[in-house]
């Protein structure tokens, strides 16, 4: 007797073919690649891709505004070369999850228009497309969260995120991939298959915003917008050499987006950028604080855009030297040498350029891991085992990969966990402050700087979270991610054994493989304290500029 083929995968299997047909009715031409090549981030692309068409979407986002603000290039003609960039990126990593590129280049041609008619751009991002995760509501477009039971759901109206955009100016044309319910650091789910890295597609994209790093590594987009909540936006800049900001909470505007664990508020999930462009990660945060979303969004703050914020008025205003902590051990696990490499790489710029460095050690990692865990959990699975049952599709292995999924606790046990990170994060605090005795600047560190995981990405399905990026969301610390070198397999040798600090630190030792990791990117974060989004971007800023200079 034939087996029976359940509902849930029949379903998914339609959405696919469906997409798979939207994707090949917008007759663009894509590379032919071997499934072998593992690097995709260099091909030629000449016989796909017009002259101009490689221009474009090649250049900084700040050379795109700058062009399209002063009408040396169109938005329709932007925007119809990056949704022929993101079919190709699509064809080689699985990144989009559907893109209305018809309502895109309506959107550009009126914005063409209207630049015609009074010769202004309209915003800062006038004629730019924007990329989005898959859960940022765009008004008529389908927003299923990749859950297979959402399949078919139509967004009703704009998420605050997207109206800020496209009054800023923007073109918005895709939604992008991302693993079941947003709680993994790899990007793959039931509905969209597995999402991979391009510079080595044996490797994972990083989660959970990986659908939006592999597009944007690939140039089908200059700026994307992902979400975190324990990492998801950093983790994927990191895997994909990306810039990429995970802001403090609600800066940037949440409402209207759909999210899973709606209502757990105790560790909001934030929307940030994702550039291949360093001037990206600016130009996006001002926009949308430009676009005042506390009139859209009444749980994001009125915090405009500050000038004297981003030039350093509490950090010596750029007259003096800044301090930063380098974390080269979170006390959980060692990060691999191609990190150790890059944090040497960066203490050397830094100082070159006359700022000071110290070694910093977080308090009680392991601590802080558990409670952020544990308020993850607290709810025993049951909002994202809710969700899947309404398709029947199974529930996958995500960020808790290794973890014993307790009962949901009770109201009273939940409030004891958060009475534990308010004393965590006053343990932080407290030993942040005590650098004051150590920076010779009169202030405590301006900054901490550290791997964003102790790997460069991993193998699909051996993901281990070891709290690199955890600690900025436990704590609220915005943070930047910056790429700064490759994995090199002649340099980045494996290290003699050690006295392991913990059985992730074993596992992760052992299974460091340099040319398994070959060409992947190596980035650091730069975290700030809570609310000093613009002093990170410009620490970041400079960070960057120290490395190019060196």
């Amino acid at each position: 007797m034939p087996s029976v083929i359940p509902d849930w995968q029949q379903t998914a299997a339609h959405a696919r073919a469906a997409f798979k047909a939207k994707v090949e009715a917008t007759g663009f031409a894509v590379p032919t690649v071997s499934p072998k090549q593992l690097n995709v981030t260099s091909i030629a692309l000449e016989d796909v891709l017009s002259s101009e068409e490689i221009t474009i979407t090649e250049s900084s986002v700040g050379e795109l505004v700058a062009k399209l603000a002063k009408g040396d290039l169109s938005s329709e003609q932007v925007t119809r070369a990056f949704c022929h960039r993101a079919v190709i990126a699509h064809s080689l990593t699985n990144c989009l999850t559907d893109i209305f590129f018809d309502r895109a280049i309506e959107r550009a041609k009126a914005l063409d228009a209207e630049f015609a008619r009074t010769g202004k751009p309209t915003g800062p991002l006038h004629g730019l497309p924007v990329s989005l995760k898959n859960q940022i509501d765009v008004e008529g477009e389908e927003m299923n969260l990749c859950y297979v039971g959402w399949v078919g759901r139509i967004a009703k109206k704009n998420s605050a995120m997207a109206e800020c955009l496209l009054r800023s100016g923007a073109v918005l044309y895709c939604f992008t991939n991302m693993p079941q319910a947003l709680m993994s650091g790899e990007t793959v789910c039931n509905l969209h298959g597995r999402t991979t890295n391009p510079h080595n597609r044996a490797l994972a994209a990083g989660g959970s915003s990986g659908g939006e790093g592999a597009l944007v590594a690939l140039h089908g987009s200059p700026i994307g917008v992902g979400s975190d909540i324990g990492g998801s936006v950093r983790i994927p800049c990191a895997f994909n050499g990306l810039y990429g900001l995970r802001p403090s909470f609600e800066r940037m505007p949440y409402g209207g987006s759909t999210n899973s664990m709606e209502g757990f508020t105790v560790i909001p999930s934030v929307l940030g950028p994702m550039s291949s462009s360093l001037d990206g990660v600016k130009l996006f945060f001002k926009a949308v604080l430009d676009a005042e979303p506390w009139r859209l969004d009444p749980l994001a703050l009125h915090m405009p855009w500050s000038e004297s914020a981003y030039q350093l008025a509490e950090h010596g205003g750029g007259q003096s030297p800044l301090c930063f902590g380098f974390i080269s051990h979170n006390g959980i696990a060692k990060p691999d040498p191609p990190y150790l490499r890059a944090l040497e790489t960066m203490k050397k710029a830094l100082l070159a350029k006359g700022h000071k460095v110290i070694d910093y050690t977080p308090v009680d990692a392991a601590k802080g891991s558990s409670i952020l865990t544990k308020l993850f959990l607290a709810d025993g699975g049951e909002d994202i085992a809710t969700q899947c049952a309404t398709s029947g599709e199974p529930l996958m292995e995500g960020a808790f990969k290794g973890v014993v999924k307790p009962p949901a606790i009770s109201t009273y046990a939940f409030w004891q966990l958060c009475r534990d990170r308010r004393d965590y994060i006053a343990e932080q605090l407290a030993a942040w402050e005590r650098t004051k005795e150590l920076t010779g600047t009169g202030r405590p560190v301006d900054a901490l700087i550290s791997p964003p995981a102790p790997y460069p990405s991993f193998r699909h399905g051996d993901l281990q979270d070891i709290f690199y990026t955890g600690i900025c969301n436990l704590c609220d610390y915005p943070a930047a991610v910056f790429p700064v070198t490759k994995v090199d397999p002649a340099v980045d040798v494996k290290a003699e054994p050690y006295e392991f600090a913990s059985d992730f630190d074993k596992i992760n030792y052992e299974r460091y493989d340099a040319e398994v990791y070959r060409d992947a990117p190596v980035a650091l974060q730069l975290i700030g304290r809570k609310g000093e989004d613009e002093a990170v971007i410009k620490m970041m800023e400079l960070a960057v500029e120290a490395l190019q200079s060196a």
